[in-house]
């Protein structure tokens, strides 16, 4: 597997990854003495998550300052994008995608941290990143690259309780 800088000329391969997710669990976010905890509960009506790639590339300008790509035998099996809010010194992950055929390969640690020491997240303390409550396997993920759960916010999709439940997660850079 090998890690490199996106260009506008991967648009097309990008898009083709297979994004989709199987879930059958979400996580039950409770805040505790300052902090979270969570227990992975059974979705009452199990679904598969998708994300519309061809969307998020297409804005223009693009909404991060370094994007970069994992490829394996020559095919693209990950994206990753990133800005750094300097006011704070935030590098928040916009995107992260791994094709659903080679997760678990450590295709998402090799973007995370080739993000995590891209010249433009130098300044960076700390990273941010949104996922939601029923993305189990996201949440495990982050947690296992030391990410903690920092926030919750249930209008992001849509100011209605019933959507998605966007949870926030961060972990320290330097």
């Amino acid at each position: 597997m090998k890690v490199r800088t996106y260009d506008s000329t991967d648009r097309e391969a990008v898009i083709d990854l297979d994004t989709a997710t199987p879930l059958t669990t979400y996580a039950d976010v409770e805040f505790h003495n300052g902090s979270f905890t969570w227990q992975e509960m059974t979705l009452a009506f199990p679904t598969v998550k998708r994300h519309d790639l061809a969307q998020y590339l297409a804005e223009d300008p693009p909404g991060w300052d370094c994007a970069y790509l994992a490829t394996h035998n020559d095919r693209v099996c990950g994206f990753a994008a990133g800005t750094l809010r300097s006011w704070n010194r935030r590098l928040c992950l916009l995107h992260m995608y791994v094709d659903s055929q080679m997760r678990g390969q450590g295709i998402g640690r090799a973007l995370l941290n080739t993000l995590f020491n891209a010249p433009e997240s130098a300044d960076a303390q700390h990273v941010w990143l949104e996922t939601q409550v029923d993305n189990v396997p996201a949440i495990r993920a982050y947690e296992s690259m030391g990410f903690r759960i920092v926030g919750l916010d249930q209008t992001l999709y849509g100011d209605c309780p019933s959507n998605d439940t966007a949870l926030y997660m961060s972990r320290r850079l330097r």
